[in-house]
C-alpha cells in the first residue's frame, strides 16, 4: 500500500515536471506569444468626379511627408501624420487650391494647399497613385 502511494507521488511529480518544462519552453520562445498585427484602416480618397478609393499606406512619393499650406502669404509645412482630413474647394490656381485641413488634434486650418504632386498607396488591386490636384477630399488613416 505504501509502495502505491510512493508510485502515485512519483507519477504526479513527473507530470508536474513535464508541465513546468513545457511552460518554461514556451516562455523562452517569444514568437509563440505574439499576436497578429491589428488590421490597418485605409485612408479614403474621393476624386472630383466622386469616385472613392480606399488606400492603405497613403504617402507622398519622396522623403518629405508634408503638406504645404499658404495663408495670406505665409507658408506652413504640416507633417502628414498630423493631418486627419483635407477638403478642397474651388479650382487649382497657380499650383495651389483653396482647402481646409483638419489636424488629428481637431484644429482646423484654412488656406491654399499646394497640390502639384502625386499621392500614392495600395488598394486591393495593388499600387495606386493620383495627382493631388484631382482629389476633392481625403480622410487619412495611419499605421
Amino acid at each position: 500500500m505504501k509502495a502505491c502511494r510512493i508510485l502515485a507521488g512519483l507519477r504526479a511529480l513527473a507530470l508536474l515536471a513535464v508541465v513546468a518544462g513545457l511552460l518554461a519552453l514556451s516562455a523562452c520562445n517569444p514568437q509563440a506569444n505574439k499576436l497578429p498585427p491589428p488590421e490597418v484602416s485605409p485612408s479614403v480618397v474621393v476624386t472630383q468626379d466622386g469616385t472613392a478609393f480606399y488606400v492603405k499606406g497613403l504617402r507622398i512619393p519622396g522623403t518629405r511627408q508634408e503638406l504645404r499650406l499658404r495663408q495670406s502669404g505665409t507658408l506652413t509645412w504640416i507633417p502628414l501624420e498630423q493631418v486627419s482630413a483635407v477638403r478642397f474647394a474651388g479650382p487649382v490656381q497657380d499650383t495651389y487650391r483653396q482647402g481646409d485641413i483638419i489636424l488629428t488634434g481637431g484644429e482646423r486650418l484654412q488656406g491654399e494647399v499646394y497640390v502639384n504632386f502625386l499621392i500614392e498607396g495600395t488598394t486591393d488591386l495593388g499600387y495606386w497613385n493620383m495627382p493631388l490636384s484631382k482629389v476633392d477630399r481625403l480622410n487619412l488613416a495611419f499605421d
